[in-house]
């Protein structure tokens, strides 16, 4: 956000410092093209956000999404000049859908069995 510089858990605010607890963070990986964190707010929301390639997110938006359009157009013409693009996306989820993604999350961090594939299975539970 324009006003605001992060560092760390923290966001220094107009309104002043903002603190994060940070829950999770799913690495970037080069076959998932993205990296995702989950976080919790000073208001105890859930937020989960992804950063990545544009071609990585644009498939996981809710469709419709209004600024998409905007966005895709802004891409196509950095494109052209050379640039690089990331896009990053967020959603609220409740306590409850934490939790339940926490688990298999733990479950999967921890297999003893292609624990890379068992992550990113239960990464793209949430990052959709």
């Amino acid at each position: 956000v324009g006003s605001e510089m992060c560092i760390r858990d923290s966001c220094n605010t107009l309104d002043g410092v903002r603190k994060y607890k940070l829950l999770n963070v799913i690495e970037f990986d080069s076959a998932r093209k993205r990296m995702t964190v989950v976080v919790r707010t000073p208001e105890d929301r859930i937020l989960v956000i992804c950063k990545g390639a544009d071609s990585i997110i644009e498939k996981r938006l809710k469709p419709g999404q209004g600024s998409l359009g905007v966005t895709q157009d802004f891409l196509s013409e950095f494109a052209l000049t050379g640039l690089r693009t990331l896009l990053i996306a967020s959603k609220e989820i409740s306590e409850e859908e934490y939790q339940a993604w926490s688990i298999k999350y733990v479950k999967a961090a921890t297999s003893i069995k292609n624990k890379e594939k068992e992550i990113n299975k239960v990464a793209e539970l949430l990052e959709v």
